[in-house]
């Protein structure tokens, strides 16, 4: 009987900590709740277009027009949902209903991939439009890729009237990688103690 119960509260533990680690199947909705932007598996940080985008995010969060982006390179930027790579506009309302689902988010969310770009969000009617008429990057060099996002950002802000920065000279922004890494380490650790005294439990005479 005790051993019963210690593996279904082990169970429980585990599914857990594997819930807070990936709740969706794609790794930005992971990301984006976190941070403004997503740059398939790299720190924006440090990239000169993954400041640029930082700086426009935090451009638009300023005139209160929130804006996250997400850059897919690769179809491994998708995770589970590979099926919607090269559906940019099909993935950015997808994205859109997770964040909105798992981080609350009612802001505009673009997304760039090599064969173009989606928009979703208050800013997606007019913003649609505007990168419709957009060149389509192709490329999945990240650099180059996220470069083009940085000209799509720009043109859904200017077809809804508010103007964003074209170069960030080097922003700044909260790095997803450090908070979800902390996440899921205090995930752990709770994990290990439940285990620890689980075990304690099972050896009393």
């Amino acid at each position: 009987m005790r051993f019963g119960v210690a593996l279904l509260l082990a169970a429980v533990a585990a599914g857990h900590v594997a819930g807070d680690a990936r709740a969706n199947g794609d790794p930005a909705s992971d990301v984006l709740p976190f941070s403004n932007v997503f740059l398939s598996i790299n720190d924006p940080r440090t990239s000169t277009a993954g400041r640029d985008l930082l700086a426009q995010t935090q451009a638009a969060a300023k005139l209160k027009r929130p804006v996250k982006v997400a850059v897919i390179s690769q179809p491994s930027d998708l995770g589970l949902i590979q099926s919607l790579w090269q559906k940019p506009q099909t993935y950015a309302e997808f994205l859109g209903k997770e964040l909105l689902q798992f981080g609350s988010y009612k802001g505009t969310l673009v997304v760039s991939m090599p064969n173009g770009f989606g928009v979703n969000g208050p800013d997606a009617a007019k913003g649609k439009a505007a990168l419709a008429r957009l060149v389509k990057p192709n490329t999945n060099d990240l650099e180059q890729l996220g470069q083009h996002t940085t000209v799509a950002v720009r043109r859904v802000a200017a077809a809804n009237g508010y103007i964003l920065p074209a170069s960030s000279g080097g922003g700044s922004g909260d790095s997803a990688w450090v908070i979800i890494l902390a996440a899921l380490g205090g995930a752990a650790v709770i994990a290990g103690g439940l285990f620890l005294a689980l075990r304690r439990w099972l050896l009393q005479p």
